[in-house]
């Protein structure tokens, strides 16, 4: 592939400076040793022989003051494995927390590691660790990412599709044994060093988080109970943590690596693609809190610090990024309570669009559970509130919706649902493209869980001054313009509901230019979320002195097309007036003297779930 010009740090820094870029401030001397450049110059791969030793930095938190700094690590030349895709340079790495003081494997290459610089001993870099060796056990054989591709990132040079795996030849393995590798640890070949994936959850979110981030359509992280983003400023200096995140905040969603050099305010890092497309994301500093050994799944933990840039490219090589660049965001902001305890709020940000249906969800799921301290049941009564912008024209739009869920478990889910569905609704709408700018939750959880569902329906009669029982898909005879009242007896959804039967009285008017025949639904909100699958309560109904007027129910001449929304705002709009799963629908479709289809809806509110 072609390779970058060969620069030394101050030729890196002036073209940093002729560029426009803000100027690079060196970092302090406690950021990385002074014996290696940000930008060093690349190392020629072509000129590496067998057993040339290396020195390599990475942030392990081994040891006081390392949780930011780097630390330095060893390596030994092996060989180099060729490619159409980019050649992988093999090394045999040791120390930092690689392998123990006596040579044995302690964590081996770690999710985490890659994008640590690798140097010659003139300081020139050769590359960063991007690859690990090895089947069911840990490995310190790594593969490394030659400088020159790295520094390719910053010419945004078009790339083919990264490897996942390397997978080595029999003469291959033979020529790596041979330089002196451990046939054991070399296994089927390399697979790709993943970059710490995590959102901070706790563990018991998991599967939870899972479902979400799937219907959201974007893979699901691993949780990492803590990781949180921390306000302080860590610098992004070679050697030491680099994240992109796709939220920071109360709720972070990262992709965690190492930085592998620093020129002007353009930063590398990780060696291999993060997600290998662009997004819109920021770059963070990191504080390492520790590196868990396990197996071929070792791993680093770390917390978030402040955002230092933006993410620009995603490559075969590895991911660049400007560094001072701010990054449009989303704000969620989540309040939760629970029983009459204090309300706790969370915020978060989320630079990257693509995440906004996943972290808002997440944010939903997770903070209903921990207002409840469990992945419990009851009821919740929440508002959501997102405001965006029309990219086209710079019009305003807002959703505002107030929903009510009553289940016997795993509330926090329903919650979740109902918000994310309706910012992917809008980030979806076909008329305009959507900045979202602000999403605002309020939710107010109670237990027990008390659904209710219709269980009969009587209607007044004024001469007999009597309510009288009506029959399922039975029929009403009324005087059309003359108002009725239907009484809907409410009782427990199932046996484990808390709730208090009780009545809901509503007066309906029907049209004064219905005639014939028409029909009338009624039905509890609640069955128009899937949760249940019992039949809706219907009548058919007679207007007085009119004529009968049959139809084919298969063709449904009394539905009367929906009005389809014109603009994002009208989505909003019909979004917001949905109806709320506490509400009872009385719904009357009927013809008219005017030989038209009519439609009449009405709703009535308990104060529960209705089914």
């Amino acid at each position: 592939m072609p390779r970058r010009s060969l620069l030394s740090s101050s030729m890196c820094a002036s073209v940093a400076l002729v560029a426009g870029s803000v100027a690079f401030v060196a970092a302090p001397a406690t950021a990385a040793p002074p014996s290696f450049e940000q930008c060093a110059a690349a190392f020629p791969a072509a000129d590496l022989e067998s057993g040339q030793t290396v020195t390599g930095l990475t942030t392990a938190g081994r040891s006081r003051g390392s949780d930011v700094t780097p630390e330095a690590f060893s390596g030994t030349y092996i060989d180099t494995l060729e490619s159409d895709d980019g050649d992988t340079l093999v090394f045999d790495l040791s120390g930092s927390r690689i392998t123990k003081s006596d040579g044995t494997i302690d964590a081996g290459v770690w999710s985490g590691i890659s994008g640590s610089p690798v140097y010659a001993e003139d300081g020139r870099l050769v590359g960063a660790v991007a690859y690990t060796f090895g089947g069911f056990e840990s490995s310190s054989i790594a593969g490394i990412t030659p400088a020159a591709d790295l520094y390719d990132l910053l010419d945004d040079e078009d790339v083919s599709a990264p490897a996942e795996r390397i997978t080595l030849s029999s003469s291959q393995k033979k020529q790596l044994v041979a330089a002196g590798a451990s046939s054991a640890e070399l296994g089927k070949g390399a697979r790709r060093i993943a970059p710490v994936s995590a959102i901070t959850l706790p563990t018991k979110f998991a599967a939870g988080y899972a479902k979400i981030a799937k219907r959201a359509g974007a893979p699901a992280r691993d949780v990492a109970a803590g990781g949180a983003s921390l306000g302080e400023e860590v610098p992004i200096v070679a050697g030491g943590n680099l994240a992109a995140a796709d939220s920071y905040g109360s709720l972070s969603s990262y992709g965690l690596g190492t930085a592998t050099a620093v020129c002007g305010d353009d930063v590398v890092g990780f060696g291999h693609p993060m997600d290998f497309r662009n997004a819109s994301r920021t770059l963070h500093g990191a504080k390492t809190s520790f590196i868990q050994a396990d197996g071929v799944g070792s791993f680093k933990m770390a917390n978030l610090a402040a955002p230092q840039g933006a993410l620009t490219h995603d490559g075969l090589a590895g991911i660049a990024g400007r560094l001072g660049q701010a990054v449009d965001s989303a704000i969620v902001s989540s309040t939760a309570r629970s029983d009459g305890k204090a309300a706790t709020t969370y915020r978060s940000t989320v630079p990257n669009p693509e995440a906004l249906t996943e972290i808002a969800g997440t944010h939903a799921f997770r903070d209903a559970a921990l207002a409840q301290d469990q992945l419990g049941g009851g009821e919740s009564l929440v508002s959501w509130t997102v405001k965006g912008t029309a990219k086209e024209d710079g019009k305003p739009v807002t959703l505002k919706r107030t929903q009510r869920y009553s289940v016997t478990d795993y509330l926090g889910e329903y919650v979740a649902d109902g918000v994310a569905n309706d910012i992917a609704a809008l980030q979806e709408n076909e008329f305009a493209n959507l900045d979202v700018d602000d999403v605002t939750i309020d939710d107010t959880l109670t237990s027990p869980y008390k659904a209710l569902k219709i269980g009969t329906i009587d209607r007044y009669y004024p001469s007999r001054k009597a309510w009288g029982r009506l029959k399922s898909s039975g029929t009403l005879t009324v005087k059309k313009g003359t108002p009725f009242k239907l009484r809907f007896n409410l009782v427990k959804a199932d046996k484990y509901s808390k709730a208090t039967p009780k009545s809901v009285v509503m007066e309906i008017r029907t049209s004064v230019f219905a005639y014939g025949t028409g029909r009338l639904r009624i039905l509890g909100a609640n069955e128009l979320s899937g949760w249940e699958d019992d039949e809706e309560y219907g009548e058919s109904f007679y207007w007085e002195d009119d004529e009968d007027f049959y139809y084919d129910d298969e063709e449904d001449p009394l539905s009367v097309p929906a009005k389809e929304p014109e603009s994002a705002q009208e989505v909003a709009t019909l979004l917001s007036k949905q109806s709320r799963n506490d509400d009872i629908l009385v719904s009357q479709d009927f013809f008219s003297t005017r030989y038209d289809v009519v439609n009449s809806d009405r709703t009535t509110r308990a104060d529960s779930v209705v089914s």
